[in-house]
């Protein structure tokens, strides 16, 4: 594993080789890149130049007033994919809960060239949004992130993935997770985030297991036949509860495409 610095963001990436196709992974509210140091042992590792970003307040990325909410950090970052593309290989992109509805804007600023979007547990409903709709129960930011941590905490004593979570939560900017619950919510509410994802023109995978995603999110899935893979007894965070089978899965995807 290797560190970048692009556009003052912190990327976990391998050795890049400028003709390999790309994948590029973005973390849920609260997380960071580190939810993903698995990849760097799985064979995408390989095959794929693998880039894993802190978003703007986020791991050890700094906040930016540029690009605080959700929607100017996807135009952020599809700059960002479209200037490391040099050789126009294929791009996928992976994005797990909220994160995905950074990576819906992506794949749409990137209309044409992206390959396929996986969607881990990302927001198709309001009832997705159990942890990053939180701060707008608050007064401040700082408020918010006492009890939320400490909420964790308390989860995190009892369940390793927990714990991993924790880890990044304690990095996050608790004005970077404000601004994104309030830049948010026009776009959760009735459920327009997932109508965004089922629009998409590019191959989208929806992967979830029946741990956590809500009723309503399930239901949405099969009236709208989102095409998915469904992981039993797994939880919200599959590429570290699952983390062999996950990558494994993402690998033969891509290679049976192609």
């Amino acid at each position: 594993m290797e560190i970048t610095v692009l556009k003052n963001l912190l990327l976990r990436t391998n050795t890049i080789q400028e003709l390999r196709p790309s994948i590029w992974f973005l973390h849920g509210f609260g997380d960071s890149g580190l939810a993903y140091k698995e990849v760097f042992t799985s064979e995408l590792d390989q095959s794929f130049n693998i880039y894993v970003i802190d978003l703007p307040g986020f791991g050890a990325s700094p906040l930016n007033p540029r690009f605080s909410s959700m929607k100017s950090q996807a135009q952020l970052i599809a700059q960002i994919i479209k200037g490391e593309n040099i050789s126009k290989a294929p791009i996928y992109l992976v994005a797990h809960s909220i994160g995905a509805l950074i990576g819906t804007w992506i794949c749409q600023e990137l209309d044409g060239t992206m390959d396929t979007f996986f969607s881990i547990e990302g927001n198709l409903t309001l009832a997705d949004s159990y942890f990053s709709s939180k701060p707008l129960e608050y007064s401040s930011p700082s408020d918010f992130a006492l009890a939320f941590e400490s909420e964790i905490f308390l989860l995190a004593q009892q369940e390793e993935r927990f714990r991993r979570y924790y880890s990044s939560l304690r990095l996050a900017d608790p004005e970077a997770m404000w601004n994104w619950a309030h830049s948010s919510q026009e776009y959760v509410n009735d459920n327009k985030c997932g109508h965004e994802f089922k629009s998409l023109r590019c191959r989208k995978l929806y992967l979830w297991g029946d741990v956590d995603t809500p009723k309503e999110t399930q239901e949405f899935i099969r009236k709208h036949q989102i095409e998915n893979i469904f992981y039993p007894g797994i939880g919200h965070w599959h590429m570290h509860e699952n983390a062999d089978m996950f990558y494994q899965d993402l690998n033969d995807l891509i290679q049976e495409k192609n």
